[in-house]
This record gives structure tokens, sequence and C-alpha cells, in this order.
């Protein structure tokens, strides 16, 4: 199984993306105290990589001018779904982003991005768990995997920029979770090829 390199792009790049949403949504809806430059910063880092992310999926296609036409099918194409949540994604983090420089304090927005962040994720692993005949994909732990690969990758870059920044309460936090998370990735990964060696 060879994907394209703009398959990789795009579920690597846009996972972390997620996961690094994720990871600041869960904390502002705790209460764990997050600067508002942090959360900007980070924020703004997403955005730019799920965006290049929606770029690197229209690589993939054959015509990319008809792009648009791939929302038409989105009661039955998971594809569909995909496409019309990504964008809707990044639009909520872009606002999120922006409440937070018109220091408009609202936990609506990171409610959403937790939401929209899981459909995504959803849509995404069922692409390719309805795949049938691969058998690898073909699972329930493909969900699994995809979303705590995205959460895992998306915690440590949350992490490192939190260190950055200077957000130690954060890093003592989210350090131990992302350690935690990256066993159970690897983990369900290893259940997913010993069931398909099986």
């Amino acid at each position: 199984m060879n994907p394209a390199f703009s398959v990789i792009i795009f579920t690597t790049i846009a996972g972390a993306a997620q996961g690094m949403v994720v990871a600041l949504a869960v904390a502002v809806l705790s209460g764990v105290g997050v600067s508002t430059s942090f959360l900007s910063l980070a924020l703004m880092v997403a955005a730019v990589m799920l965006l290049v992310g929606l770029g690197a999926s229209f690589a993939h296609l054959g015509h990319p001018e008809r792009a648009w036409r791939s929302v038409l099918m989105w009661r039955t194409s998971w594809l569909s779904r995909e496409v019309i949540a990504l964008p809707t994604f990044i639009v909520i983090n872009v606002l999120w982003w922006l409440a937070l420089r018109m220091d408009v304090n609202t936990l609506f927005l990171p409610l959403a991005a937790l939401v929209l962040a899981a459909l995504l994720w959803y849509c995404t692993a069922m692409i390719y768990a309805c795949l049938r005949f691969i058998e690898e994909w073909a699972q329930p732990l493909t969900l699994v995997n995809f979303v705590l690969i995205g959460l895992s990758s998306g915690l440590v870059l949350a992490c490192a920029l939190g260190a950055l920044m200077g957000e130690a309460r954060f890093v003592r936090l989210a350090g131990p979770c992302a350690l935690i998370v990256t066993l159970g990735a690897w983990a369900t990964r290893m259940l997913s090829l010993r069931h398909n060696a099986t």
C-alpha cells in the first residue's frame, strides 16, 4: 500500500492541528489558566497547518477546479462530509483566534472547535474504514488510531509551543497526557497490525 504523498501530508498535518486545538479547547473549557498570547499563537499555527492540509488535499484531486462538486454527495459520501467539515473547522478556529484578538471571552468557540475536530476525525477515518478491500483499514480500530495519533501529535506540538511561551502549568498537565495518548496510539496500532495478521 503506497498512499499518495499529498494524502500523507493532509492526514499528518491536519490530524496534528486537530489534536492541538482539542488540547487548547479542553484546557480552556476545564479552566486551566493559559495566556491569550499562547492561545492566539497556537490557533494561528493550527490554522496554517489546516490550510496546508487543505492545499495538499486539493493536490490529490485529478481536477482541483472541480473540488466544489465534492460537497454534493454529502448524504452518502464520507469524503464529501470531510470536505464540509474541514473548512468549517478552519473557520471556527479563525473565529476563535479573532475573538481572542478582540478580547471577547466565549466558551462557545472552544466547544464548537472540540466538536468539529471530533467530527472531522470521524469523517476522515470513515473514508478509510469503508474500504473493505483493504483489511488493515476496514476495522473498528481505524477510527481509534486516527483520533489517538492526531491527539498524540497535537499534544506534543501544544506542549512544545507551551514550553516556548512559558506556559508551565499547561505543559505540566498536557505533558503526561501526551505520553499516555502516545502509548495508547502505539498500543492500538499494534492491535491493528495483529488483527490483520490473523
